[in-house]
C-alpha cells in the first residue's frame, strides 16, 4: 500500500508543477490581429489555346488585352498574391508557337510564376 501513496504523492506534485508553468506561459497579452486573417485557397486558372491561335478562357474568346485585362482582375481578387493563382496554359498540338509565348509573355508581365503547360500522357 505504501508504494501506491508514493505514486499517488508524485503524481499530484507533477500535476501541480506542471499546472504552474502553464499559468506562467499564459501571460495576458494584447495579440496583433492579421489584417487579411482569411484563409486564402489556391486559385487555378485555365487558358485554352486552339488550333488557330485563338485564346479562350472560360468558353470566352479573348484576345491578349482581353487576357490580361482577366488575370490582372484575377489577381486582384486573390488579394495581389501571385502565388495563390496558379495558370494552366493548354495549346492545341497544332496551334502556333507565337499565341502561346503572347500568353506566357503576359502571365511573366503580370508576376505570376505559377504556370503550368497541359500535356497529353501517350501510352
Amino acid at each position: 500500500m505504501t508504494p501506491m501513496i508514493d505514486i499517488v504523492f508524485l503524481l499530484i506534485i507533477f500535476f501541480m508543477t506542471v499546472t504552474q508553468v502553464s499559468k506562467v506561459n499564459k501571460m495576458q497579452l494584447d495579440l496583433p490581429e492579421l489584417e487579411a486573417a482569411k484563409e486564402q485557397k489556391p486559385s487555378e486558372l485555365i487558358v485554352n489555346i486552339d488550333a488557330f491561335g485563338g485564346i479562350h478562357i472560360s468558353g470566352r474568346q479573348l484576345t491578349i488585352p482581353e487576357v490580361e485585362s482577366l488575370l490582372a482582375d484575377e489577381l486582384v481578387a486573390t488579394g495581389g498574391n501571385p502565388d495563390i493563382l496558379t495558370v494552366v496554359v493548354r495549346a492545341d498540338r497544332n496551334a502556333q508557337c507565337k499565341s502561346v509565348n503572347e500568353v506566357v509573355s503576359s502571365l511573366e508581365g503580370l508576376g505570376l510564376k505559377r504556370v503550368r503547360i497541359a500535356i497529353q500522357k501517350t501510352g
